[in-house]
């Protein structure tokens, strides 16, 4: 207990009140002025009103398609079910910001698509440019829609079907059913899924940074950004720290919303039995759905692949994709003659499976705390250990930064600039998904079996060890692997807190396209993409198909 207290006092608490002192602080002195200058500047406000923007349109897309697919693959007679349920996801394995690279080689100024639409109508305008707002909103709804479909699926297979069943009796035709007794039942998991979705849109950085710069278009999280690295003001640690305590507020007041107001709103229309929900006959109609869900999973996820793989393999970027352009000395340079790239390799898989192995076995601890103790100020542990999951990583990058700046007291260690930043980072941000993952195969374990060990003489130390490990390695294993991919995938925190000789694979493809080498780019999010489908792979085959995507 006082260990995990002391732990969570370094590596959240501490340095969540570093930034909203700072965001307090002007001159030297306490002072509102930060929030002021921040809500006064024209700058600042335009960045607001463009996050608030591409986040509610986001949102709207994300809840339409969402929930449009998941009635598809849960209701319906559609062909191809099980293959649809697995290719719906792929967008959000794929990393966002790599995302946005993919959809560039498709239709950027000189993509594939413009390309080709320039050389048939001889037009020297492309036929869409993907730099600018609606570009990042239609990156964000491809890369968050999944959320939507994930959150009503589940619910609309485990809905009670008796109510439609009643309402067909009646005579009530399909739509009708669809629009007077299901939507009604689902709004509570669409709007949870919603909430999430405009959450994740608000705090991403990849997306609007690799759409948005080259448009002068700026949002919270790249004005963040902007103030850390390039700024020349003299209070722009503070002026960024005032901007990031009001992006927090905006997210987790979202989360709030979400587990408060909306928890309260979920009818008693799910069941913990396994039931046949209602499957709904299209007719003729279910070949055009398929053709839609096929042509969907192509546009959102086979196309941009393809792309990125071929610009990848290009011999200079904005050639055509013909057998004579094509090669592997891109790859040979990226993993073989690039030391930078082998060294940010061997850094994000170093930083994943450390951050990953941390959580997995200090979560357990927490969760143990929290589940299995009665010790007194357990709920404000586990209060503390999801804070940092709710804020963006903007957020937590700049609350590292300004705790760890200065070294040490009295051992005089500096973590700023060095690999340890973010690794502290990583674990404070991603702390949550190993306390939840243990903290549901703790809640399985009966009381009895404890008992038993402390019957038989065993401290609480020793039936932890022998008894409660054992049996929530299932669990422990979920959580490890909920934790190593989005690590090994992160750029928002590592932009911020990289130094040189500590880059990490994320930084490194950002790196390689801000500085104009796209084909090393490319290559680089291809080898992303492969160890992340991999990874995903195994974490379903170690959890019998309950985690991954």
């Amino acid at each position: 207990m006082v260990f995990a207290g002391i732990l969570l006092l370094g590596i959240v608490v501490y340095p969540l009140i570093r930034i909203l002192l700072q965001s307090l602080t002007y001159d030297r002195q306490f002072s509102f002025r930060n929030y002021v200058e921040a809500v006064s500047d024209k700058d600042f406000l335009m960045s607001l009103q463009n996050s608030l923007f591409i986040s509610f349109f986001s949102m709207v897309g994300a809840v339409i398609s969402g929930s449009f697919f998941a009635w598809v693959v849960g209701r319906t007679d559609v062909p191809f079910k099980s293959f649809f349920r697995t290719a719906l996801v792929l967008p959000f394995i794929i990393p966002p910001f790599v995302g946005a690279i993919a959809w560039m080689q498709l239709l950027g100024p000189v993509g594939y698509i413009n390309a080709f639409y320039k050389n048939i109508t001889g037009s020297s305008t492309p036929l869409w440019n993907v730099y600018g707002p609606d570009g990042i909103i239609l990156l964000l709804v491809i890369h968050l829609y999944p959320l939507v479909y994930i959150n009503m699926l589940g619910s609309l297979e485990r809905m009670n079907p008796e109510l439609e069943e009643a309402a067909q009796m009646s005579g009530s035709r399909i739509f009708s059913v669809m629009r007077r007794i299901t939507l009604p039942l689902m709004l509570p998991a669409m709007a949870s899924g919603a909430v999430l979705v405009f959450i994740m849109a608000i705090a991403n950085f990849g997306i609007p940074a690799i759409l948005g710069f080259a448009e002068n278009y700026y949002v919270l999280t790249t004005k963040i950004y902007e103030a850390i690295t390039r700024s020349a003001r003299p209070n722009s640690l503070s002026l960024a720290a005032a901007i990031s305590i009001i992006l927090a507020i905006v997210a987790a007041g979202g989360l709030l919303f979400q587990r408060f107001y909306i928890a309260k709103k979920e009818y008693a229309v799910l069941t913990g039995k396994s039931m046949q929900p209602n499957i709904i006959q299209l007719g003729k109609h279910k070949y055009w759905i398929c053709a839609v869900c096929f042509l969907f999973v192509i546009i959102t996820s086979v196309a941009p692949l393809i792309a990125i793989i071929l610009t990848s393999m290009t011999r200079v970027y904005g050639l055509p994709p013909t057998l004579s352009n094509l090669t592997f000395q891109n790859y040979y340079d990226v993993f073989f003659l690039n030391l930078t790239v082998k060294r940010s390799i061997r850094n994000s898989l170093f930083l994943s499976f450390t951050a990953a192995t941390v959580i997995s076995i200090f979560g357990s601890l927490i969760a143990y705390i929290i589940v299995k103790t009665r010790v007194r100020g357990r709920y404000i542990i586990e209060i503390v250990s999801n804070v940092p999951y709710a804020l963006p990583g903007t957020v937590i990058a700049l609350s590292m930064i300004l705790a760890w700046l200065k070294p040490l007291p009295i051992v005089g260690i500096r973590l700023y600039n060095t690999i340890w930043i973010l690794l502290i980072a990583y674990i404070a941000h991603y702390l949550a998904y190993g306390v939840r993952a243990t903290s549901a195969s703790l809640s399985q374990i009966h009381e009895s079996l404890e008992e038993a060990a402390r019957i038989s003489g065993a401290g609480r130390f020793r039936s932890f060890r022998d008894i409660i490990i054992p049996l929530i390695l299932p669990g422990l294993f979920a959580g490890w692997f909920m934790v190593f991919i989005p690590t090994l995938r992160e750029l928002t925190i590592s932009a911020l807190l990289w130094s040189t000789r500590n880059e990490t694979i994320g930084v490194m493809v950002f790196n390689l396209l801000e500085s104009g080498n796209t084909v090393a780019s490319a290559a680089l999010a291809v080898l992303m993409i492969t160890v992340l489908v991999f990874a995903n792979i195994i974490t379903r085959k170690l959890t019998g198909g309950r985690t991954g995507y």
